[in-house]
């Protein structure tokens, strides 16, 4: 049967018109309209709205509310030497339990090289590729830390304790935010801190307690400096972009 001849199947109120059609005999005109398909059976996906449940994330909260189809993306360098830094972290989180007791160990141990900004999906191949093209021209470099220091989020809903780079660092690390900071304002993108304190946070409590934790900086900086595990200085080799669920790594020269 050829298609011409379902015209007239289809639709409650189509009419084939004879001027139109003048060729086509009018019994095909005449069959019985195809039946609506049942769809009772087909399942539908709903698109709720998404509510933030800080509860469910030990009382952090998004800097940004999430939207679909944004991508949120930073740049950083990721702390090797995990097995020195865990212990550490054991021993401050300790101390730091006695202040606040929502004291909680920091999940993704790293030192940011830009903001929390928001990529399109379709701008993540072209961002990335800008960035891999200006990491693969930075030579590798030594990391050190030299203190313990505490930080606020901007919004001051949470207070970090953080160890701070020593200065051969951060003067490295200086050099690489600003190549970055030149790909972030050709995407218009927020660039990174005017004068950043580089620095790897590694435990965080509930809120603004960034003056009662001051009050105990100088004994947690004399066991950062007596510490029988000390952090070795290391060669950091390569650079990292997260964005969502994607993972990029990027090596130095």
């Amino acid at each position: 049967m050829s298609g011409l001849s379902y015209i007239c199947e289809y639709g409650e109120e189509e009419e084939i018109h004879p001027e139109e059609y003048e060729d086509l005999p009018k019994k095909q005109c005449q069959k019985p309209r195809l039946p609506r398909p049942n769809l009772s059976g087909v399942s539908v996906v709903s698109f709720e709205e998404h509510i933030e449940n800080s509860s469910l994330h030990r009382g952090r909260v998004r800097t940004f509310p999430h939207v679909r189809g944004n991508w949120a993306t930073f740049v950083y360098i990721e702390y090797p030497d995990k097995e020195n830094l865990f212990k550490l972290i054991d021993k401050f989180a300790v101390l730091l339990a006695t202040i606040d007791d929502s004291c909680c160990k920091c999940e993704d141990i790293h030192i940011s090289l830009s903001k929390t900004f928001v990529l399109k999906y379709h701008m993540i191949n072209t961002f990335t590729s800008c960035l891999q093209e200006v990491v693969n021209n930075i030579e590798s470099f030594e990391l050190g830390f030299e203190s313990i220091e505490v930080f606020c989020n901007e919004d001051r809903t949470r207070t970090f304790i953080a160890l701070k780079v020593d200065f051969i660092a951060h003067r490295n690390l200086i050099d690489i935010t600003k190549k970055i900071d030149n790909i972030l304002e050709d995407f218009r993108l927020p660039k990174f801190y005017h004068e950043p304190s580089f620095h790897m946070s590694i435990l965080s409590v509930n809120g603004d307690k960034k003056q009662d934790i001051s009050k105990i900086l100088n004994h947690l900086n004399q066991q950062f400096l007596e510490q029988e595990d000390r952090l070795d200085t290391i060669v950091i080799n390569k650079v990292n972009c997260k964005s969502g669920n994607k993972y990029f790594q990027y090596y130095l020269k």
